[in-house]
């Protein structure tokens, strides 16, 4: 058949041109692969699928076939195409790719696509002996098209030891329901071999540029990314980028704040020279937002560090260890929340003093530029997030830690510091859950020694209470579904609150992982205690192209009026018990979880406790993960009080700020839970 050739353009395919050493097509439209090209798999003649299928590490598991030859009149190459239709979970469908030779080199992947989406990854396996690791290059989308729709992939240039290979492979998986075709797989010579470096600690100088230190190892960032826009279009992927986010990101705070420096970011892409420095360009602009329901994701957040790390921090007093090292003017103390079954010599208690010579926070908030997890709230004054990644954070970034350890047993800690070597952290599997709860507040019913809340909820009396004074408590995280959402087989807001009303003199609602949700669920969190109100309007997404928001509260009065009989947020209920004292525990709260807390405030009969504001994540997002390996999610548009305040950027506000003393964690005490009694049994209800 005759097909044309196209080159598109598009934001996240990058509408970069082919580069090239790749093929191309004869006057009919028929595919012909480079005269560079070392290796060439279009499924023809003698091509067996079986034969050539390669076995995932540990053999080929439980992972059924997921894959077919198929004969059609429009094949990119020959007649016959592959179609992959992998859909269990963790499975994926691998082809070895011969013909590599046995030097050292590095080599560029291309493949053409139709009919679905598909994860593609050129990856090389070497032989035990060798010594070396596995290394893989992600496969992305070119620009390049045909008028009947075949899509070009490719990788940037994957380091290659042919002589040590165990296998040299695509691993391809699809995610679309009716599975996806594959054809013309090419392999070109692009490039001198790259060794892997040791290095120490994430910004090491010895990883250069184009490198990124996890976990002891400089990694290629170059392999987790698209490859570098050809030049002739490379100024416009930036306008769109740049366009993207000025007509749809943020609200009154983050335009007027943080999005100039995230633009001046995008501006500085026209000048990049590799494929790293152009997208992590753009990954580091998007972590400029300052947001947190925006982000930026590429594959290089999934390469695995050998170091583990099983214990979890919160920021708190380290009142008895405070006269061998001061506290920080600007963040709080960060203390040994609770640990795994194994956890590195890590006890409750002990307080982590510094990462790298640096605060735990000023450590992790430097991470901007490669840590492309990177995750804090809108609010400025709001450092929780970091706190409790740190247990992450620290095995693949970090190479030196400050602690000072402490006894349980005693109440006593270490009058000096000790320095740990990342490298030595080898925890075993079986990661505890980092939930900003030291220790679970209920009698029975808690969520286990993992700390795995999940989308459960667990409710029942308040340990160290009384029968008499019928103190109940609710453990949950996220607000889906109205606070009753389907297949919940442990309980759900509105079947804890119909309990507590019956039988409860106080509640203690303890929400601090608060990982959002939507609406309904926070509106029914209201419920318990306080009767019904408006109390703001959702104006998100953004009300029109680049609109800045409310700049007086006489707009925002204006605009709270126009929406609330379109985009309420309705709180509480006629069915409110007003004699009924709720203690509301905060700790890592945003999105639905900052709307819930709002709506609580000024409640007469509830008080809620945090160690710092809220996150005030209180927008919607878009989010657009192509195949391939990047992706994004901006928020867009803010909510409005009935006062006419731009919320967004604002976190509530905790009626009583605690922090966890260090000598309660040792004594086996939350700090929180304490102040919570303390306040409800002035409080209860007759």
């Amino acid at each position: 058949m005759r097909r044309a050739a196209l080159v598109v353009g598009t934001l996240v395919a990058s509408s970069w041109a082919a580069p090239a050493s790749a093929g191309g097509f004869d006057p009919r439209g028929a595919y012909v692969p480079s005269s560079a090209a070392v290796a060439f798999v279009d499924f023809e003649g003698n091509f067996d699928p079986a034969q050539e299928r390669v076995p995932a590490d540990g053999g080929p598991g439980e992972c059924p076939t997921g894959y077919a030859l198929r004969t059609t009149g429009d094949a990119l190459s020959g007649a016959v195409v592959l179609h992959v239709d992998v859909k269990a979970a963790g499975c994926a469908e691998r082809f070895a790719i011969r013909g590599v030779p046995a030097k050292r080199a590095s080599y560029r992947a291309t493949l053409w696509m139709r009919h679905g989406g598909l994860d593609a990854q050129l990856t090389a396996r070497y032989r035990p002996e060798s010594g070396l690791a596995t290394r893989y290059a992600k496969l992305a989308p070119t620009g390049r098209t045909t008028s009947d729709g075949w899509v070009e992939l490719a990788s940037n240039e994957l380091p290659v030891d042919g002589g040590a290979l165990d296998a040299l492979y695509v691993k391809l998986t699809d995610f679309d329901a009716v599975g996806t075709e594959v054809d013309a797989i090419e392999v070109v010579e692009a490039g001198p071999f790259v060794e892997e470096r040791a290095c120490a600690g994430a910004l090491d100088p010895v990883c250069g540029d184009e490198g990124v230190c996890i976990g002891g190892r400089c990694v290629l960032g170059r392999l987790h990314v698209p490859p570098l826009p050809d030049p002739a279009i490379r100024g416009d992927v930036v306008d769109r980028m740049h366009g993207l986010l000025s007509v749809f990101f943020g609200a009154r705070k983050t335009r007027l704040l943080d999005l100039p420096r995230a633009l001046s970011r995008i501006e500085a892409m026209r000048e990049a020279k590799t494929a790293w420095a152009f997208w992590n360009g753009f990954g580091t602009a998007i972590r400029e937002l300052h947001d947190w329901h925006t982000r930026a994701s590429s594959d290089i957040q999934y390469v695995a560090s050998d170091r583990k790390l099983n214990a979890c921090f919160i920021a708190g007093h380290a009142d008895v260890s405070a006269a061998a090292w001061p506290r920080h003017p600007a963040y709080h103390d960060v203390l040994v929340s609770h640990v795994g079954t194994t956890s590195s010599g890590f006890e409750r208690g002990d307080r982590l003093v510094a990462v790298d010579g640096q605060h735990p926070v000023e450590w992790a908030l430097g991470l901007k530029t490669v840590d492309w997890g990177f995750w804090q709230a809108c609010d400025d004054r709001v450092f929780t997030e970091p706190v409790e990644r740190l247990k992450q954070l620290i095995p693949r970034f970090a190479s030196k830690l400050t602690v000072i350890k402490c006894s349980g047993e005693a109440g006593t800690c270490e009058g000096t510091l000790r320095t740990i070597d990342v490298a030595t952290l080898a925890d075993a599997e079986g990661d505890v859950v980092c939930d900003n709860r030291p220790i679970y507040s209920l009698l029975s019913n808690n969520p286990g020694p993992a700390h795995d809340v999940g989308y459960n909820f667990f409710s029942g009396q308040v340990a160290g209470t009384t029968s008499d004074e019928k103190i109940q408590g609710l453990i949950w995280d996220t607000l889906y579904g109205g606070g009753e959402p389907n297949g919940q087989v442990n309980g759900s807001l509105k079947k804890a609150f119909a309990a507590f009303k019956k039988d409860a003199r106080g509640v203690i609602l303890d929400h601090r992982a608060g990982n959002g949700g939507t609406l309904d669920g926070a509106e029914t969190a209201t419920t318990l205690m306080r009767p019904p109100a408006t109390m703001l309007v959702f104006r998100s997404p953004i009300d029109s192209a680049g609109f800045e928001g409310p700049a007086t509260p006489e707009q925002g009065k204006a605009l709270f009026d126009a929406a609330k009989a379109i985009t309420p947020y309705r709180v509480g209920s006629e069915d409110h018990d007003p004699t009924l004292p709720v203690a509301v525990l905060l700790h890592r709260d945003g999105s639905a979880s900052d709307f819930f807390p709002f709506g609580v405030k000024g409640a007469p009969k509830a008080r809620l406790f945090g160690v710092a504001p809220t996150a005030g994540a209180f927008s919607t997002f878009y989010t657009l993960d192509p195949p391939g390996s990047i992706g994004f999610q901006i928020a867009s548009g803010d909510s409005i009080s009935a006062e006419g305040e731009a919320l967004l950027g604002r976190g509530v506000d905790p009626d009583e700020i605690v922090l966890q003393r260090q000598s309660d964690l040792l004594a086996g005490k939350d700090t929180m839970i304490e102040a919570a009694l303390a306040w409800l049994r002035k409080e209860l209800k007759p």
